[in-house]
C-alpha cells in the first residue's frame, strides 16, 4: 500500500516504481491517497488473501490503513504488517529496529522470503480508540494533553525528523529555564480516568498516553510494560511538570519503571477518560472527543522485521 502524499514519496515520487520493480510477481503496489482509493485497495488485497501488507508511508498512513483493514477483516486474522518508513513520522518502525529507505527494507524481506526462510516477526496488539461512542480507529500509540500540543507545534513548523528533534531540545531547554514554549505545552486537563474498572487519582494530567509498542518516539520507552500481559497495553498519566519530566528523560529512555512522583501507570485492557473537549492523537493523527475517549485492546498483528 503506497501513500503518494507521504513526506518521502512527495520528495521522491519514483519510490513506488522502484518498489514495484523489486516485488515483481511476488506482490502488487497500489496507491491509496484518497478514501476511495484506500477502499478499493483494501477490497482487492482482502480478496487476494495477502499474507503480508506493506505500508509505504509513516505512522499516520499506517493508522489509517490499519483501521480500514480491521473494519474489512472483522474477526478474521490480519495479514502481517511490513512498515516501509515512507513518512515524516516512523515511530513504530523505529521502535522495532526497522531502519533505512523503503526499497532497502522491502529488498531485505524479499531476499529472506525468496530463499525460503521464515519471516522474522513480533506480535503486537493494536489499540482501538473510540471518541464519544463512535466506531474505533486503530493504531499503536494514543496521547492527549502535552503530546497533542507538541504535535501541533511540530506540524506548524514543518514535519520532519530534524524539526521534531529540535522541538524536543527546545522543550527541554524551555522547561529548565521556565520559558514560554514550555508553558504552551502545559495543557493540563482534569480527566476522570478509569482502567479496567479502577479509578485513577483525581488530578490534572499533563498528558494521558497509552501504547501497544514500547517506544513513544526518539527511543524513549515510555510503554516498557506494553507486552507484560497478553492482550493488554501500557497506560501512563503524566502528573509531574515538564522540568521533573525533563530531568527523568534518561530513565524514560531506558524503560525504567515510572515513579509515582512523575506519573500514574497501569497495564490495562481498557482505559476510559472523561472530560470537557479532549483533543487526542492516534499514531500522530489528531482527533477530538467532546466528553469521552475509550481505549481498548484491539486485534493482534504481527510486525515483519527485516
Amino acid at each position: 500500500m503506497n501513500n503518494p502524499r507521504s513526506r518521502r514519496n512527495r520528495s521522491d515520487p519514483r519510490i513506488a516504481g522502484r518498489l514495484r520493480a523489486l516485488l515483481g510477481d511476488d506482490g502488487e503496489v497500489l496507491d491509496a491517497s484518497t478514501p476511495a482509493e484506500l477502499a478499493r485497495a483494501v477490497a482487492r488485497f482482502h480478496a487476494a488473501g495477502i499474507d503480508v501488507l506493506g505500508v509505504n508511508g509513516g505512522d499516520g498512513t499506517s493508522h489509517v490503513v490499519l483501521t480500514a483493514f480491521v473494519r474489512a477483516y472483522g474477526d478474521a486474522p490480519l495479514p502481517n504488517l511490513l512498515l516501509l518508513r515512507g513518512g515524516s513520522m516512523n515511530t513504530v518502525a523505529h521502535g522495532h529496529g526497522i531502519r533505512g529507505r523503503p526499497e532497502r527494507i522491502l529488498r531485505d524481506v524479499l531476499v529472506r522470503r525468496r530463499q525460503g526462510h521464515p519471516l522474522r516477526t513480533i506480535e503486537r496488539d493494536l489499540l482501538a480508540v473510540s471518541a464519544d461512542g463512535a466506531p474505533p480507529t486503530y493504531g499503536f500509540i494514543f496521547g492527549t494533553g502535552a503530546v497533542v500540543s507538541f504535535l501541533e507545534a511540530y506540524y506548524a513548523t514543518g514535519s520532519s525528523p530534524a524539526t521534531a528533534a529540535a522541538l524536543v531540545v527546545r522543550a527541554i531547554g524551555s522547561a529548565i529555564m521556565g520559558g514560554p514554549f514550555a508553558e504552551t505545552l502545559m495543557r493540563r486537563q482534569r480527566l476522570k480516568v478509569v482502567t479496567d474498572g479502577d479509578e485513577w487519582p483525581d488530578v490534572p494530567y499533563l498528558a494521558l498516553v497509552a501504547g501497544a509498542t514500547p517506544d513513544i518516539g526518539f527511543g524513549f520507552k515510555a510503554f516498557a510494560r506494553c507486552a507484560e500481559q497478553p492482550g493488554s497495553f501500557h497506560a501512563v498519566g503524566l502528573t509531574a511538570g515538564l522540568l521533573p519530566l525533563a530531568l527523568a528523560l534518561p530513565r524514560i529512555h531506558r524503560g525504567a519503571p515510572w515513579r509515582r512522583a512523575l506519573a500514574q501507570d497501569e497495564v490495562a485492557r481498557e482505559l476510559v477518560a472523561e472530560g470537557d473537549e479532549i483533543p487526542f492523537t492516534v499514531d500522530g493523527d489528531l482527533h477530538a472527543a467532546r466528553t469521552v475517549v475509550r481505549v481498548t485492546t484491539g486485534p493482534g498483528i504481527a510486525l515483519v522485521l527485516p
